[in-house]
């Protein structure tokens, strides 16, 4: 997939001061061919591009993100379009950039938004209380070369969704919204896979499954070893919590496989695998300001596998410490929008228990924890304090950890402790 490169087109994406940089690559030439795809016409000629940074430091990490203006010609019309180009980092960027590289995820991602999305919306498209509800941002190209891997998106926030800023956590709302939604993909994996299990062929595996990857491990181990110096630091913390933690730094990766890993005697479906509150974007009602509508987006690490996996996933990453102690609500919306799904879709006997729900979720306890100290710490940072994660995965740098992380983290250990967990 990621040929060595021929020139080096791509080394200058980042400017002296950290600002994205189109590449040489993203011409004229390139935006024709994505349009012609999208627009399915041949004709379009493309006049002119403006092409700008789509996330801000901190909202993205695995690629860079770009949003394009494009003016183009079709017929006698002239035409302009907003769209979303997601590219690959250079392996020259780093050790990120490198990790990202060897697991191949942009071919992952560019096979959920090809091959599965199709096949599901096709299926959801049979009960008309389903249809026409997207999941995620229309797919318009992707292309991949010895030079970068890219892929070419709908702009969601010409339709009105945006990131959600939040310092603390999504609240019930929106959290509500992400468990519907995510029942809904859940849903109709189970059945695309009941009628055609090849569809997921390529899917069966986690993209990061290598217990001797030192980039991962330096990442858990720093980050956990971090979180439990600042938790040595809080006298009523410190004795109950500080060792536990350190404790859990010493197998934290091997255990992040294990509990991501497929099980064939357990209930799987397919997982986003990356759900946190950034790979997401909202839409809000101009009446009354409430949330309405969620797309998903980034499915570089979906994998075949427990539920449990996005559940803890998404809770434990992005869900306020106050929403999380009534975890339960969230688990109940999930069961029974997963359960009415099944059975519009003429697969009731799918349906599983909510006592298998919970039993999964509690084997997945551990990874919910890892997630609250290895992955929260991040999502949570500071936006004027970024982390650089080539440094964190290289062991350079520690993870600046946020007050709002903090008070989260302080409500989140009670949690884990009254439940056994820790």
């Amino acid at each position: 997939m990621f040929a060595p490169r021929k020139k080096k087109l791509y080394e200058t994406t980042m400017g002296t001061n950290n600002e994205l940089i189109r590449p040489e690559w993203m011409n004229n030439s390139f935006f024709e061919k994505a349009l012609r795809s999208a627009e399915e016409d041949n004709n379009i000629t493309v006049i002119s591009t403006e092409v700008k940074a789509a996330t801000a430091p901190g909202d993205n990490y695995g690629s860079d993100m770009y949003r394009a203006l494009v003016k183009f010609k079709r017929g006698t019309d002239t035409v302009e379009k907003s769209i979303i180009i997601k590219a690959s980092k250079p392996t020259s960027q780093g050790a990120l950039a490198k990790v990202i590289s060897e697991a191949n995820i942009f071919y992952q991602e560019t096979a959920v938004f090809t091959i599965v999305f199709p096949a599901m919306y096709n299926l959801l498209n049979e009960v008309p209380s389903l249809s026409n509800h997207p999941i995620a941002a229309k797919y318009f190209y992707s292309h991949s070369d010895e030079t970068a891997s890219s892929i070419v998106l709908e702009d969601l926030k010409q339709s009105g969704f945006r990131l959600v800023e939040i310092k603390s956590g999504l609240d019930l709302k929106h959290c509500l919204l992400v468990m519907r939604t995510i029942a809904r993909f859940h849903a109709a994996s189970l059945v695309l896979y009941q009628k055609d299990p090849d569809i997921f062929k390529s899917f069966m595996e986690n993209a990061f499954s290598k217990d001797d990857d030192i980039a991962m491990e330096n990442f858990f181990r720093g980050n956990i070893t971090t979180v439990a110096k600042e938790v040595e630091t809080w006298p009523d913390y410190k004795d109950k919590f500080a060792r536990k933690l350190h404790n859990i730094g010493d197998t934290a990766l091997k255990q992040w496989i294990l509990e991501t890993k497929r099980k064939e005697e357990e209930f799987n479906v397919l997982c986003h695998g990356d759900l946190w509150f950034n790979n997401m974007m909202f839409r809000y009602s101009e009446d009354t300001g409430e949330v309405e509508e969620v797309r998903f987006v980034d499915f570089q690490l979906t994998h075949y596998t427990s539920p449990a996996v996005d559940l803890q996933y998404f809770m434990h990453t992005s869900a306020s410490a106050e929403v999380l102690e009534h975890s339960e609500l969230l688990i109940q919306e999930y069961h029974n929008t997963l359960c009415e799904i099944l059975t519009l879709l003429k697969h009731p006997h799918l349906q599983p228990t909510m006592s298998l729900i919970n039993e999964e979720l509690e084997k997945r306890s551990r990874f919910a924890v890892l997630a609250s100290i290895g992955v929260r710490s991040i999502v949570l940072t500071d936006k004027n304090k970024v982390p650089d994660m080539n440094n964190i995965i290289e062991a350079k740098e520690s993870i600046y950890l946020s007050d709002d992380y903090k008070e989260s983290l302080k409500k989140l250990l009670l949690l884990f402790e009254a439940r056994g967990w820790l």
